[in-house]
């Protein structure tokens, strides 16, 4: 809970999102934009733009539920 508190006050939402997804152990994550969004704390829209920015630098792939990581 400490460390939650302590990036939302003081990492950005895309450093905070990409974090999350290379603490995850497989390639593909099964996950909707709004769970991702609930756990980071923050709006849905901002998620699926951050991931769509992510996917355009070739970071990941998109698809319906689950994100792929390049």
């Amino acid at each position: 809970m400490a460390n939650l508190i302590e990036d939302l006050r003081f990492k950005k939402i895309d450093e905070r999102l990409l974090t999350w997804l290379e603490a995850q152990e497989q390639k593909v994550i099964t996950i909707t934009h709004d769970s991702l969004a609930s756990h980071l704390g923050t709006s849905r829209e901002i998620i699926s733009r951050i991931l769509k920015s992510f996917e355009e630098q070739g970071i990941l792939k998109l698809s319906r539920g689950k994100i792929e990581l390049l």
